[in-house]
């Protein structure tokens, strides 16, 4: 079950984004998406590099993609690699704002 964590105003959302929560939550949201896209690739039969040749990438690039090393990759080009396969994927940033802090 995945943990959602809501923030009353910006300022207390700008705080974790400097921290490890903001790693954790970028961490596993490139998991998840990377997920996707290996299961959608291989749901269309479409190969590793017939992929790549779509993105104008290597072979090597997507292995290394599905192999887990996503420190390098983007969020922004693993959103370019959804859209090319159309997984549809919502990103989610909810702020609750109940009028200023004191």
């Amino acid at each position: 079950m995945s943990k959602s964590i809501t923030y009353k105003n910006l300022e207390d959302f700008n705080m974790p984004l400097n921290t490890s929560n903001y790693e954790s939550w970028l961490d596993h949201t490139k998991t998840q998406l990377v997920k996707e896209i290996i299961k959608t690739r291989k749901k269309l039969k479409l190969s590793q590099t017939a992929l790549a040749k779509q993105l104008n990438t290597t072979q090597s690039v997507i292995s290394r993609l599905e192999a887990g090393a996503t420190n390098s990759i983007t969020l922004d080009y693993l959103m370019k690699i959804a859209t090319q396969l159309n997984i549809c994927s919502t990103v989610k940033i909810k702020i609750i704002d109940d009028g200023p802090s004191l």
